[in-house]
Parts: structure tokens; sequence; C-alpha cells
């Protein structure tokens, strides 16, 4: 006889996020003891970070491999390449979240607060969206916590749960960065580190939410999520409005004000079970 499906799906997702951690955290250990104690290594600690941020991708298709076989790890590669996306959830992958940045830039201005300089100029924009998508998350992580990780809490819970779920997971995952000096989120703690983690946590899980809506609505696309992902990453870095205190606050506020807008819309979708469906 074959284990309980509720056992399977307890066991697959505690080996997930035991693997993804340690294989991340010890890969980021290297990395900090580089910034922080002047350990001397041949490879930068640039390269740990960049090895670390693709633990959750790695441990995603190996791990659907070993709970699914060929079948499940196809499954997956499938997920990574579907582009059956309507139009509509492609203007939301592509243009939710520098909404977001632009709706809080224009409030700061209007507010008469004290604005950061571009990162980049707008030419660079496609020369960094690639950048980010490869290097910077998106590819290192989505095929964990969407396409291995998603797929399966929805199997018990609605997309709304599955989502803060996974939300409070992947921001403790990042828990070491912010210990690393010159990462972002080492920046961050210089509004003091309690205060730090717990706004990351909260844009974490509103990310979640919204990935988590976009995931369901294209047909568990994985592929919409980098996208997704990338743009998020992209419109931090490009406005970096989260490294002076006004500016995190608002960005903060209006992303949570439009999570919450995309629930009450979406309610259906986002508070029915439709894990099997996908």
């Amino acid at each position: 006889m074959g284990l309980p499906v509720r056992f399977e799906f307890k066991r697959e997702l505690t080996v997930y996020f035991v693997a993804t951690f340690a294989v991340s955290w010890l890969l980021w250990l290297p990395a900090f003891l580089i910034q922080n104690h002047g350990l001397f290594l041949p490879f930068s600690y640039d390269l740990f970070l960049k090895a670390g941020s693709f633990g959750p991708s790695v441990l995603g298709f190996i791990l659907a491999y070993v709970f699914g076989g060929k079948a499940g790890l196809y499954s997956l590669f499938r997920s990574m390449l579907n582009n059956h996306i309507k139009p509509k959830w492609l203007f939301f992958a592509f243009l939710v979240l520098p909404g977001v940045s632009a709706v809080s830039f224009l409030i700061i201005t209007l507010s008469g607060g004290s604005l950061p300089q571009l990162q980049f100029k707008p030419w660079f924009i496609p020369v960094a969206f690639a950048y980010i998508l490869v290097f910077m998350g998106p590819l290192g992580e989505e095929a964990g916590w969407r396409g291995f990780t998603l797929k399966r809490i929805m199997r018990n819970f609605t997309p709304l749960m599955s989502a803060v779920l996974i939300g409070i997971v992947w921001s403790l995952w990042h828990l070491p960065l912010f210990f690393i000096n010159g990462t972002t989120q080492n920046a961050l703690t210089e509004f003091g580190l309690l205060p730090a983690l717990f706004c990351y946590l909260l844009y974490t899980v509103m990310i979640s939410i919204l990935i988590t809506l976009l995931y369901i609505k294209s047909n568990g696309s994985v592929l919409g999520s980098i996208l997704f992902h990338t743009m998020g990453n992209l419109s931090l870095g490009f406005v970096p409005l989260i490294f002076s205190k006004s500016g995190a606050v608002v960005l903060l506020l209006v992303l949570c004000a439009t999570s919450a807008s995309f629930i009450y819309i979406y309610r259906e979708a986002m508070l029915s079970k439709v894990g099997q469906k996908l």
C-alpha cells in the first residue's frame, strides 16, 4: 500500500525545505566569512551568493525527479516553458510591480520627500532585465518555490493560504543575507534589524500572493512567475525607494493595497482549492 496523500505531501515539502535551506545557507556561509571577517578564498563572495540563490530551483528539479520520476521532472520543465499566458496576465507580470514603484514614486514626489537617484539609465533596462532574470533570483528560485512547492501546497490549501505559507518560508530563506555585508537585505538593517525583518517578511508575502494569482491564472506557468519576479527586482533596482525609510514605507503600503485589491477582485480564485486542476 502507498503512503497516505497527506503524509506524502508533508514528507515532500519537509525534505524540500530542509534541503533548500541547507544548500543555500551553506553556500552563503563563505560569503559571510569573506565579507564580514576577511576570509581569503580563490572565489569572490558574489559567486557564493549567486550559487546559493540557485538552491531552490536546483532542489526543485532534483526532488521533482525523486518524488515523481521522469513524469514529475517533465511536468516541471513543461511549466518552466509554459508560455500560454493570456495577454491580460502578461501585462500583469510586466506592469504590476513597476506600477507599484511608479505610484510610490509619485506619492513621495507630491509629498515633497527626498528621492533616490536612478541606479541605471533607461536604455540599460533590457540588459538589467536579462541579468536579474538569470543571476539575481528569478531563474534560481521559481522552479522551486512555485514549480515544486506551490503546486504541492495547493493540493491541501487555498491559493491565498498557500501564498502566505510560501511567502513566510521564502522570507526566512533569505535570513542569512541580512547579516552579509554588501547585500540588499543587509542594507535594510540600517533601519534596525527587527523592522527590516518584519517589513521584508510582509513584502515577501505580498509578492507571493501576487505571483500565486498569476500562477493559477496562467495554468501553472512558472515562466510567468519568473517574469513577474524579474520585474519586481528590476523595479526595486531601477528606483531604489527601499533605501530610504519613507520610500520603503510608502512602497510597502502601496504594495499591500495592491495585493489586497487583487485578492478582493479575484477572491473566488484565491479562496477556492484549485491545486488539483494545475
